[in-house]
């Protein structure tokens, strides 16, 4: 599953859909992106990965000089529309958010990793890596917002189904129908590692289906790979409208800075 990452993203397997799906909740985002970040109008930021540029072309629409870097061209392709459509401009880079050297060292103000975009590498030096690059183009005392589940509320809200087995973690199965298509839903969390597999499988589909495999976090652990990625976490939050942190949160929202020169 190391390379999931790498094809899971293209326009045939759906996940542009499920990025949309989230639609409804970006001004929200987008204003607590602000408030916590301190963004001054004419910020320089950092969305990364950026998916299908909800985010990014709604703070370029608010003034904000926006880079967006993914490694699916697709999300690109969908960013730069989205723009177009919007009547704003951003820069779109293709790369790996472990290595970002293909931008400027301390040149942004600001950087978000929004919708559980971090801890997909099966190797934790990796996901260290990204927090590491993403401080490398963060100004002296630039700050990022790293936005994912929050682990501690997820094992207390996730119930094995009865009729899946459960050999290689806590399984559960579902289904929803989009557009007509019938879509089967596994879900199979390791708690050794702290891994969750995502299945989705169209039935009768002819296009293959989609596997994300990425890493969960508890506080103390997010903060632990921030802090070895060279950034210094100020604050954390429980939502999108800015609520406390608390173990029965659903979402771990933190907000870290650059050392300072």
């Amino acid at each position: 599953m190391a390379s999931w990452w790498a094809t899971a993203f293209d326009s045939d397997r759906g996940l542009l859909r499920l990025h949309e799906q989230a639609a409804d909740a970006t001004a929200d985002q987008v204003a607590l992106i602000e408030r916590e970040l301190g963004l001054a109008e004419g910020s320089r930021v950092l969305d990364v990965p950026c998916g299908t540029g909800r985010h990014a072309v709604s703070l370029a629409a608010r003034g904000h000089h926006v880079t967006c870097v993914d490694l699916s061209e697709d999300y690109l392709d969908a960013t730069r529309r989205r723009a177009v459509g919007q009547g704003v401009a951003v820069d779109a880079v293709r790369a790996d958010m472990r290595d970002l050297t293909a931008l400027p060292a301390g040149s942004f103000d600001a950087a978000v990793n929004m919708y559980t975009s971090f801890g997909y590498f099966d190797r934790d030096e990796d996901n260290v890596r990204s927090a590491a690059a993403i401080a490398r183009v963060l100004r002296p005392g630039g700050r990022l917002l790293v936005d994912v589940v929050n682990r501690d509320w997820f094992v207390r809200n996730f119930f094995p189904s009865e009729f899946a087995p459960g050999d290689d973690g806590f399984v559960v199965r579902d289904y929803e129908e989009v557009d007509g298509e019938v879509v089967l839903h596994q879900n199979v969390f390791d708690p050794r590692t702290s891994r969750l597999r995502w299945t989705c499988r169209p039935v009768g589909a002819e296009r293959e289906h989609v596997v994300v495999d990425y890493r969960m976090y508890s506080l103390h652990e997010l903060l632990a790979v921030l802090r070895a990625g060279g950034l210094d976490p100020l604050r954390t939050l429980g939502g999108y409208d800015g609520r406390p942190y608390d173990l029965f949160s659903p979402r771990l929202l933190c907000v870290a800075e650059a050392p300072a020169a």
